[in-house]
């Protein structure tokens, strides 16, 4: 017992039994057992066996301060241990945890300093804010925090800064991250008094049929305009929260809806298109014939309302149907892709793709737009089959994009063929139109 460091102080108890000792490192009394103390590499005091087992296992100090530095921090303590909370100082000196002229209070440990992708610093790596900066990021919102921050997702008592209201409580998640809303009542969120939304109604004018039902429900009511284009009734759902933030009360009225009748009228006096099919709305293609050229069209009664356009083959302006056309390849080297279009004769649309970088490989006479476009179609369909997908410039995209592929699966010389090749079976162009022509272009 004594040649491994422990001096027994009581009579000899057995081999099995414990025997009351005393360390002759640490002058600790211990209770080892004569069997266990005799095998091969064993000591007889715990307490100092744990102690060498831990040193040999222990980070060298110089080792774990490489590591942290290399996440970012500078330890300000001796080594503590792997999973020690370690303090330290952040080495950005655009630490979101600076706080006028105060560092961040960080104690990361070793273990989290490895595994870390961004840096070892909490407000570095967007797990924590300094409750200081929150409660100004808030303030800059709208609402003043009336107590100390604690977590992104608790609701924080503040005072609203437009309105006054001081029984807000709003989340810093909501308002700084998701750019919400911080006060309830100026986001109109908060059911008023009945008296107070009917007010409201009548000034927006509509007249409430039934109870408040809520801000976010809708509200049977009635239009009090005298020339409302809406039914006979004059009957509307509005919304009171839609009203408090600007919308009209009665949609008939904001011509976001209009009658199949009125929108047929409006065709055919500002368009000079004759509808034929039933109206679809204001936003949806709506068949149509145009009374001057007999051409069909789709246009939407959005876009004669707003924009006053009409019919697409008698505009005077952007791509024409009608008029001879080019199909044309061009291909772009930095890319590595191709490029397929469509133009009128002598619009200067190749030759502004080429100041774009782009080289004209070569171009495809058809008769008329309109066959010009169907080829493209066909093109741009059996690009897509093949898996071939549009190309993008670093991940950005640009004028013309979507009608792009990759020259890595084939050449432009096999491109060109193929689409020689869907131009015969459609029969798109006369054999002897098949010569390059230095037009330009202007694609839809």
């Amino acid at each position: 017992m004594i040649g491994k460091g422990v001096w027994p102080v009581s009579v000899w108890p057995g081999v099995g039994e414990r025997w009351l000792s005393v360390c002759m490192e640490c002058g600790t009394f211990v209770t080892p057992i004569y069997r266990n103390v005799m095998r091969p590499g064993s000591g007889g005091c715990n307490p100092c066996g744990r102690r060498k087992s831990a040193a040999t296992r222990r980070t060298l100090h110089d080792e774990a301060v490489k590591v942290m530095r290399a996440a970012g921090v500078e330890p300000l303590e001796l080594f503590p241990g792997v999973d020690a909370p370690w303090r330290c100082r952040c080495l950005n000196v655009l630490c979101p945890g600076l706080w006028m002229g105060d560092p961040a209070d960080i104690q990361p440990r070793l273990s989290d300093a490895r595994n870390s992708r961004i840096s070892a610093c909490k407000y570095c790596a967007r797990r924590a804010i300094r409750p200081e900066r929150a409660a100004q990021q808030m303030t800059e919102r709208g609402v003043k925090p009336l107590e100390r921050y604690t977590d992104a997702w608790q609701p924080w008592r503040c005072e609203c800064l437009a309105c006054g209201a001081d029984d807000i409580t709003p989340a810093y998640a909501n308002v700084v991250l998701g750019g919400q809303g911080g006060c309830k009542h100026c986001g109109g969120r908060v059911k008023v008094p009945e008296r107070q939304a009917i007010a409201e109604m009548f000034a927006a004018g509509a007249q409430p049929l039934e109870s408040y039902p809520g801000v976010n429900e809708r509200w049977r009511s009635r239009c009090l305009a005298t020339d409302c284009p809406g039914p006979t009734d004059r009957i509307i759902y509005p919304r009171l929260g839609w009203i408090r933030r600007g919308a009209q009360a009665c949609k008939w009225c904001a011509g976001v809806v209009i009658d199949a009748l009125t929108a047929h009228d409006i065709m055919v006096s500002q368009a000079g298109l004759l509808p034929q099919a039933a109206y679809p709305g204001v936003r949806v293609p709506w068949k149509c014939r145009c009374q001057n050229c007999q051409s069909t069209v789709y246009p939407t009664l959005g876009s004669v309302t707003s924009r006053g356009t009409g019919c697409s083959e008698c505009a005077e302006y952007g791509f024409q149907r009608g008029k001879a056309a080019l199909l044309y390849l061009m291909t772009h080297e930095r890319l590595q892709a191709a490029k397929v279009g469509i133009c009128n004769l002598n619009t200067g649309r190749i030759e502004k793709h080429e100041r774009r970088g782009w080289a004209r490989h070569d171009v495809l006479p058809c008769r008329t737009g309109r066959d010009a476009e169907l080829l493209e179609k066909q093109v741009l369909a059996e690009w897509r089959s093949q898996g071939w997908r549009p190309v993008l410039d670093s991940g950005q995209r640009y004028d013309g994009w979507t009608e792009t592929v990759t020259l890595l699966p084939a050449t432009a010389d096999g491109l060109w063929q193929g689409i020689l090749d869907l131009e015969a079976l459609t029969g798109t162009t006369p054999p002897a139109a098949r010569a390059q022509s230095p037009a330009g272009s202007d694609k839809r």
